[in-house]
């Protein structure tokens, strides 16, 4: 549970303050304290951190535009909202302009005050995710190069370029390559993530040919195409699929798919990637023999930082966040993702796009 906002209301009227604190107080998500005088508000700024800040524009002594120049200066992080008697477009112009979020005009409803805080508390949590998304972005990009060594020099140890090793040197080795491949899940995760949160919507109006765009290009990766368990990769498109979407974030869900099926697949085996029509959509779907998924954790599987622990699975980690970014990357397509599995005997995961009108 998020932790509560703090919120300061300061009018010079006892019956607005009565007023506000009825309206709110049924929310659980705020903790709301009151003020009646512009410097009083202000000294209890001083002792204690909100979030968002309510003061009416006129008050005897210290204004609310006072008290909303103080704030811009001394605590830039906090939201104000102006209460006005006076909503005049040229009160309004110059506490917006003095960094003002919104303003409230006198008298108002329960539900014009709800309003106004709610988009006030959306704007900072968008606000605040987008900058941890663009700090992910940066940590992860920062962590991909030396991973990327450390992964490549201890492969090249396990493999004997250098010597023979003996038996425990290579599953130390071993150990130390799962790791890296861990650390790679992850970075790439939430490089993907962040890329996801942050993409421009009008990349999903271009046309595109999902096998000849999309899933071919995944497919002809090194990695995937020579893996270590010897899965082969067999193909049956037997339509050309032309959708709209972003080709980029659609290829980190085909890599995702068929990244699974080797790395929870059985060596030796074959993977089966399909593209078909089915009513108004198209659908692509990898079907790999191996561990499969119980029945009671098919409902988990594309939730956010699910990670199924059953018996095969014991050395592959993740972070939990692959399946879940596939599953928003395709509802952002309007799409829908989905799986089917016999535990203990095969998987098959599967999306659908809409079919481009002629």
């Amino acid at each position: 549970m998020e932790k509560p906002l703090k919120i300061l209301i300061i009018d010079d009227e006892d019956i607005v303050l009565k007023s506000c604190l009825k309206i709110f107080s049924k929310r659980n998500d705020m903790e709301i304290d009151t003020a009646l005088s512009g410097m009083e508000g202000l000294e209890k700024t001083k002792n204690q951190k909100y979030e968002i800040v309510i003061t009416d524009l006129k008050m005897p002594g210290l204004s609310g535009m006072d008290v909303l120049k103080t704030l811009r200066q001394e605590k830039p992080d906090t939201t104000v909202i102006i209460f006005t008697g006076y909503a005049t477009v040229d009160t309004a112009r110059e506490a917006l302009k003095n960094g003002a979020f919104d303003y409230i005009p006198k008298p108002f409803t329960p539900s014009e005050l709800r309003d106004v805080v709610d988009n006030a508390i959306q704007a900072r949590r968008s606000k605040s995710n987008s900058k941890m998304m663009d700090l992910m972005a940066i940590v992860s990009h920062e962590l991909k190069s030396p991973v990327a060594v450390m992964h490549t020099t201890a492969d090249t140890l396990y493999k004997g370029y250098f010597g023979n090793l003996a038996p425990r040197q290579q599953h130390t080795i071993k150990t130390i390559i799962r790791n890296c491949e861990y650390l790679e899940d992850i970075i790439r995760n939430y490089i993907d993530y962040s890329r996801m949160e942050l993409d421009d919507l009008k990349s999903f109006q271009k046309r595109i040919d999902l096998v000849a765009d999309v899933i071919q290009p995944v497919l002809e990766v090194p990695e995937l195409a020579q893996n270590d368990k010897n899965i082969s990769i067999d193909t049956d498109f037997t339509v050309r699929p032309e959708v709209y979407g972003d080709e980029n974030l659609l290829k980190i869900v085909v890599n995702n798919y068929i990244n699974n099926a080797i790395k929870y697949g059985l060596p030796d085996t074959s993977i089966r990637a399909r593209v078909y029509r089915k009513d108004d959509s198209y659908t692509f779907s990898v079907y790999n023999e191996g561990i499969g998924i119980p029945e009671n954790d098919m409902n988990r599987l594309f939730e956010k930082f699910s990670r199924l622990k059953q018996t095969g699975t014991e050395g592959v980690k993740g972070s939990g966040l692959g399946l879940y970014i596939c599953r928003m990357i395709i509802e952002k397509h309007k799409g829908k993702v989905w799986a089917e599995s016999a535990y203990e005997k095969w998987a098959t995961f599967y999306f659908s796009l809409p079919i481009v009108n002629p």
